[in-house]
């Protein structure tokens, strides 16, 4: 049987191949460029004061933990555990509403009554009053008024007892040298001063005065030379004197008088006569208290 499909050798044609061609890339398209459109954090803040202010303050160049940063650190330091002691401090021309509350976050009291002021000795009982009006004025704290009180007391202390130490010591000089200048005629012109002030109706005060004004020895021979212009002392001249009241200038001048007298010449050269003794006794008297002795 004869093959149907023959072959090559039969005189069969070559089956025919299309040339196979290289693939053809597909054109690509560019795409057009997006404009990039550069943010800032601060564009999401919708409060026109708030960005305004942010970006005066130049926070705006920075990145949005740049701020959170700066804001960490304001906690740190105004933090809630120094809530309610941070303060603004009032301009010159702050009013004295704004004064008050910037002196009451300083501690001083709502109102004068509050500061405790203890009267210092030698002060006026006025003085408390005083002091506490002052120290609200000046808007004190309790602590800073409590310091002034006692610094006040401290020197009120020391200076009283600095003058009364220098009355003291002014009144023994006083007493020294009116002893030395009045002699044995000192208790009688003491007794004398005395008598002419409750005359005179002076108080202790005026007499306090007076020796502040004249001194303790000027003011004691000024009112007993009143006393004497009143008549109101002790005899100490002449024939009738109480020899143991005479100053030692009185004494001098006793003595000068009864040296130069008859009576005394004859019974003092004389010794058995009868005032002999009395006349010796009498110069010695005399002779003692011009020395500013006692009799």
């Amino acid at each position: 049987m004869a093959d149907v499909a023959g072959s090559a050798d039969a005189g069969n044609p070559e089956p025919v191949t299309a040339p196979v061609s290289e693939p053809v890339a597909a054109p690509v398209v560019e795409a057009a460029a997006v404009p990039v459109v550069e943010t800032s954090w601060i564009d999401s803040v919708q409060d026109p004061d708030l960005k305004g202010w942010a970006e005066k303050k130049g926070l705006n160049n920075g990145s949005f933990e740049n701020v959170l940063g700066s804001y960490h650190n304001l906690e740190k330091m105004f933090g809630a555990d120094k809530a309610g002691h941070t303060f603004t401090l009032p301009g010159p021309d702050a009013t004295p509403e704004e004064m008050g509350a910037f002196y009451t976050k300083l501690g001083r009291p709502d109102a004068p009554e509050g500061y405790e002021v203890a009267v210092p000795d030698g002060s006026q009982p006025d003085f408390a009053n005083w002091a506490q009006g002052v120290f609200h004025d000046a808007g004190l704290s309790k602590a800073q008024a409590d310091k002034v009180t006692a610094e006040w007391g401290n020197y009120v202390g020391t200076t009283t007892q600095s003058n009364t130490e220098a009355q003291e010591l002014a009144a023994t000089n006083a007493t020294n040298e009116l002893k030395q200048k009045w002699g044995a005629a000192y208790e009688t012109r003491v007794k004398t001063v005395d008598s002419t002030a409750v005359n005179l109706g002076m108080t202790s005060d005026e007499l306090t005065a007076l020796n502040a004004a004249l001194g303790g020895t000027r003011a004691m021979e000024f009112v007993y030379n009143m006393g004497a212009q009143l008549g109101d002392h002790a005899m100490e001249d002449g024939d009738s004197v109480n020899t143991n009241a005479m100053t030692p200038e009185g004494a001098k001048t006793a003595l000068n008088e009864l040296m130069g007298s008859k009576d005394f010449q004859e019974a003092w050269h004389v010794k058995s006569h009868p005032n002999h003794r009395a006349m010796v006794e009498k110069k010695a008297q005399l002779s003692r208290m011009i020395a500013g002795g006692a009799v």
